[in-house]
């Protein structure tokens, strides 16, 4: 097992998580993005998959670093990982 912290600054997650920072336990064979994701869906409903499936609405950091160039939701996670779910902010 390894245990990762998932960090939520999307005002529209925390509102269903009710904390900013939860910890995920996950087996070494769910250890990725998209591992986590599921997790987190099953606890606390499916509008989170509908919301992190979405790129555009969010960005996805592991250890600070975009998931886009770390095979997306297929990048592996490690023990003591931090993943940091951020709103995309535009304007004009």
């Amino acid at each position: 097992m390894i245990k990762v912290t998932l960090i939520i600054l999307d005002e529209s997650l925390r509102k269903i998580i009710s904390e900013k920072e939860i910890k995920v336990e996950l087996s070494e064979d769910k250890a990725t993005i998209e591992g986590l994701i599921s997790d987190v869906a099953m606890k606390y409903g499916g509008f989170i998959l509908e919301v992190l499936s979405k790129p555009a609405k969010n960005s996805i950091l592991l250890n600070g670093q975009d998931i886009e160039f770390l095979g997306y939701f297929n990048a592996k996670l490690s023990d003591g990982d931090r993943v940091a779910i951020i709103p995309l902010v535009s304007g004009g």
